[in-house]
């Protein structure tokens, strides 16, 4: 993220299972969108009670090994505001078990 302002901006902007390793998903989400022109697509694991449980016990292991790690699971919601404040609306939604597949135009 302390790149960003080095990235030119692109048609396409897509981050594959990116947010949820990083705890500021709206710095992270708000840096990546503004630098999308036209699409900009995500997967994401999915704001469930398997999917936060599975995070939680995921994260647990990585406190055991002393890992400083850790996995975030974010408000499908809240990524969805950051979004459309930078004038995306929702195009494509999939989800698996465990992920959500989101595809947003300008």
């Amino acid at each position: 993220m302390d790149l960003a302002d080095n990235i030119a901006p692109a048609d396409i902007v897509t981050l594959d299972r990116v947010i949820c390793c990083y705890s500021d998903m709206e710095r992270l989400v708000g840096l990546s969108a503004a630098r999308a022109r036209k699409l900009y697509g995500l997967v994401y694991p999915r704001d469930v009670w398997w999917t936060r449980i599975w995070l939680a016990l995921e994260n647990f292991f990585y406190r055991v090994r002393r890992s400083p790690y850790r996995a975030f699971l974010h408000s499908t919601r809240a990524v969805e505001n950051v979004l459309g404040i930078n004038g995306f609306k929702l195009h494509a939604h999939r989800q698996t078990l465990a992920w959500q597949v989101v595809v947003y135009t300008r």
